[in-house]
Protein backbone atom coordinates (compact mmCIF):
# COMPACT_ATOMS: atom_id res chain seq x y z
CA UNK A 1 0.00 0.00 0.00
CA UNK A 2 2.58 2.52 0.76
CA UNK A 3 3.69 2.24 -3.08
CA UNK A 4 0.39 3.50 -4.23
CA UNK A 5 0.13 5.81 -1.34
CA UNK A 6 3.70 7.23 -2.71
CA UNK A 7 2.56 7.36 -6.37
CA UNK A 8 -0.63 9.24 -5.07
CA UNK A 9 1.67 11.85 -3.27
CA UNK A 10 3.74 12.13 -6.54
CA UNK A 11 0.38 12.69 -8.36
CA UNK A 12 -0.91 15.58 -6.66
CA UNK A 13 2.71 16.96 -6.09
CA UNK A 14 2.47 17.47 -9.97
CA UNK A 15 -1.35 18.36 -10.15
CA UNK A 16 -2.34 15.73 -12.14
CA UNK A 17 -5.92 16.67 -12.25
CA UNK A 18 -7.23 13.03 -11.48
CA UNK A 19 -4.61 12.71 -8.13
CA UNK A 20 -7.48 13.58 -5.54
CA UNK A 21 -9.82 11.21 -6.89
CA UNK A 22 -7.40 8.40 -6.62
CA UNK A 23 -6.36 10.02 -2.87
CA UNK A 24 -10.14 9.57 -2.05
CA UNK A 25 -10.35 6.25 -3.29
CA UNK A 26 -7.97 5.58 -0.87
CA UNK A 27 -7.91 7.69 2.20
CA UNK A 28 -11.83 9.36 2.02
CA UNK A 29 -14.11 6.46 3.86
CA UNK A 30 -11.49 5.59 6.64
CA UNK A 31 -10.29 9.32 7.56
CA UNK A 32 -14.18 9.87 7.64
CA UNK A 33 -14.63 7.58 9.69
CA UNK A 34 -11.36 8.20 12.11
CA UNK A 35 -12.61 12.06 12.10
CA UNK A 36 -15.95 11.05 12.60
CA UNK A 37 -14.54 9.66 16.06
CA UNK A 38 -12.69 12.03 16.87
CA UNK A 39 -14.99 14.51 16.81
CA UNK A 40 -18.17 12.86 17.61
CA UNK A 41 -20.13 13.94 14.65
CA UNK A 42 -20.31 12.77 11.09
CA UNK A 43 -21.10 16.73 9.50
CA UNK A 44 -17.61 18.36 11.69
CA UNK A 45 -15.85 15.27 10.29
CA UNK A 46 -16.93 15.98 6.86
CA UNK A 47 -15.46 19.71 7.45
CA UNK A 48 -12.13 18.19 8.94
CA UNK A 49 -12.20 16.17 6.26
CA UNK A 50 -11.99 19.26 3.60
CA UNK A 51 -9.82 20.84 5.85
CA UNK A 52 -7.37 18.31 5.52
CA UNK A 53 -7.49 17.99 1.56
CA UNK A 54 -6.81 21.80 1.78
CA UNK A 55 -4.32 21.61 4.04
CA UNK A 56 -2.69 18.58 2.13
CA UNK A 57 -3.53 20.35 -1.67
CA UNK A 58 -1.23 23.42 0.18
CA UNK A 59 1.13 22.00 1.73
CA UNK A 60 2.46 18.54 -0.28
CA UNK A 61 5.78 20.17 -1.35
CA UNK A 62 6.05 19.68 2.18
CA UNK A 63 5.98 16.10 2.32
CA UNK A 64 9.43 14.48 2.47
CA UNK A 65 8.90 10.92 4.27
CA UNK A 66 9.07 8.68 1.82
CA UNK A 67 7.10 5.50 2.53
CA UNK A 68 5.01 7.63 5.43
CA UNK A 69 2.51 9.66 3.00
CA UNK A 70 -0.66 7.68 4.71
CA UNK A 71 1.40 8.65 8.46
CA UNK A 72 1.74 12.45 7.08
CA UNK A 73 -2.35 12.70 5.58
CA UNK A 74 -3.40 11.03 9.34
CA UNK A 75 -0.97 13.34 10.76
CA UNK A 76 -2.76 16.61 8.99
CA UNK A 77 -6.00 15.09 9.92
CA UNK A 78 -5.57 14.66 13.65
CA UNK A 79 -4.08 18.17 13.68
CA UNK A 80 -7.07 19.59 11.91
CA UNK A 81 -9.48 17.54 14.64
CA UNK A 82 -7.65 18.78 17.60
CA UNK A 83 -7.97 22.25 16.33
CA UNK A 84 -11.33 21.52 16.04
CA UNK A 85 -11.81 20.26 19.38
CA UNK A 86 -9.85 22.81 21.21
CA UNK A 87 -11.92 25.42 19.02
CA UNK A 88 -15.66 24.00 20.17
CA UNK A 89 -14.20 23.79 23.53
CA UNK A 90 -14.73 27.51 23.81
CA UNK A 91 -18.24 27.54 21.78
CA UNK A 92 -21.64 26.52 23.39
CA UNK A 93 -22.27 22.98 23.15
CA UNK A 94 -25.59 21.70 21.35
CA UNK A 95 -26.38 17.85 20.61
CA UNK A 96 -28.50 18.76 17.63
CA UNK A 97 -26.38 16.77 15.31
CA UNK A 98 -27.66 13.45 17.51
CA UNK A 99 -30.78 14.97 16.93
CA UNK A 100 -30.93 15.54 13.25
CA UNK A 101 -29.14 11.76 12.59
CA UNK A 102 -32.53 10.09 10.61
CA UNK A 103 -32.64 6.33 11.45
CA UNK A 104 -30.91 3.31 8.46
CA UNK A 105 -34.15 2.78 6.43
CA UNK A 106 -32.67 -1.03 6.17
CA UNK A 107 -33.41 -1.52 9.73
CA UNK A 108 -36.12 -3.33 10.20
CA UNK A 109 -36.46 -4.70 13.52
CA UNK A 110 -35.35 -2.33 16.30
CA UNK A 111 -35.32 -4.85 19.12
CA UNK A 112 -32.94 -6.69 17.52
CA UNK A 113 -30.66 -4.41 16.93
CA UNK A 114 -31.35 -2.21 20.39
CA UNK A 115 -28.59 -3.80 22.31
CA UNK A 116 -25.74 -3.56 19.93
CA UNK A 117 -26.90 0.20 19.06
CA UNK A 118 -26.79 1.02 23.17
CA UNK A 119 -23.99 -0.56 23.61
CA UNK A 120 -22.55 1.35 20.42
CA UNK A 121 -23.58 4.69 22.31
CA UNK A 122 -22.15 4.02 24.82
CA UNK A 123 -18.93 3.22 23.71
CA UNK A 124 -19.22 6.27 21.91
CA UNK A 125 -20.12 8.60 24.83
CA UNK A 126 -17.34 7.21 26.67
CA UNK A 127 -15.06 7.63 24.14
CA UNK A 128 -15.90 11.84 23.79
CA UNK A 129 -14.64 11.61 27.59
CA UNK A 130 -11.52 10.20 27.62
CA UNK A 131 -8.50 12.55 26.84
CA UNK A 132 -8.04 13.97 23.15
CA UNK A 133 -4.76 11.86 23.08
CA UNK A 134 -5.85 8.35 23.68
CA UNK A 135 -9.25 8.63 21.90
CA UNK A 136 -6.71 9.44 18.93
CA UNK A 137 -4.29 6.27 19.66
CA UNK A 138 -7.29 4.28 20.21
CA UNK A 139 -9.19 5.16 16.68
CA UNK A 140 -6.03 5.12 14.84
CA UNK A 141 -5.36 1.37 16.59
CA UNK A 142 -8.98 0.11 16.25
CA UNK A 143 -10.66 1.35 13.84
CA UNK A 144 -7.97 1.80 11.31
CA UNK A 145 -5.56 -1.01 12.49
CA UNK A 146 -2.59 1.07 12.28
CA UNK A 147 0.23 -0.61 14.51
CA UNK A 148 2.49 1.33 16.76
CA UNK A 149 5.18 2.91 15.10
CA UNK A 150 3.29 4.00 12.37
CA UNK A 151 0.62 5.52 14.82
CA UNK A 152 3.59 6.95 16.32
CA UNK A 153 4.83 8.35 13.03
CA UNK A 154 1.28 10.25 12.62
CA UNK A 155 1.19 11.60 16.03
CA UNK A 156 4.66 12.46 16.18
CA UNK A 157 5.63 10.87 19.23
CA UNK A 158 7.67 7.93 20.99
CA UNK A 159 6.40 4.20 20.73
CA UNK A 160 6.19 3.75 23.79
CA UNK A 161 4.03 7.20 24.33
CA UNK A 162 1.85 4.88 21.87
CA UNK A 163 2.00 2.44 24.07
CA UNK A 164 1.17 4.35 27.49
CA UNK A 165 -1.80 6.09 25.47
CA UNK A 166 -3.65 3.02 24.52
CA UNK A 167 -3.36 1.08 27.81
CA UNK A 168 -4.60 4.15 29.77
CA UNK A 169 -7.15 5.11 27.24
CA UNK A 170 -8.28 1.30 27.69
CA UNK A 171 -8.43 1.34 31.13
CA UNK A 172 -10.37 4.95 31.13
CA UNK A 173 -12.73 3.74 28.66
CA UNK A 174 -13.76 0.70 30.40
CA UNK A 175 -14.01 2.61 33.65
CA UNK A 176 -16.26 4.99 31.83
CA UNK A 177 -18.51 2.26 30.45
CA UNK A 178 -18.51 -0.22 34.39
CA UNK A 179 -19.72 3.24 36.22
CA UNK A 180 -22.49 3.13 33.42
CA UNK A 181 -23.20 -0.04 33.60
CA UNK A 182 -21.48 -2.63 36.25
CA UNK A 183 -22.60 -5.40 34.49
CA UNK A 184 -20.90 -4.55 31.19
CA UNK A 185 -17.70 -5.72 32.76
CA UNK A 186 -17.50 -9.02 31.43
CA UNK A 187 -17.98 -7.79 27.88
CA UNK A 188 -15.25 -5.71 27.64
CA UNK A 189 -12.57 -7.87 28.47
CA UNK A 190 -12.61 -9.35 32.28
CA UNK A 191 -11.08 -8.52 35.50
CA UNK A 192 -8.43 -6.42 34.09
CA UNK A 193 -7.99 -2.74 35.33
Amino acid sequence: MSEQDERIAGRIRRGDENAFDAFFDRFAGPLLGYLTGMLGGRAAAEDALQETVLRIHRNIDRYRERGAFKAWVYRIATNVALSELRRSRYAAECPEHEAAQVPDPAWVDPLLHLEQEERELAVRGAMKRIPDDQRAVLLLRVRDGMGIEEIARVLCVPEGTVKSRIHYGVRRLRALLELRDPGRRRAFGGNET
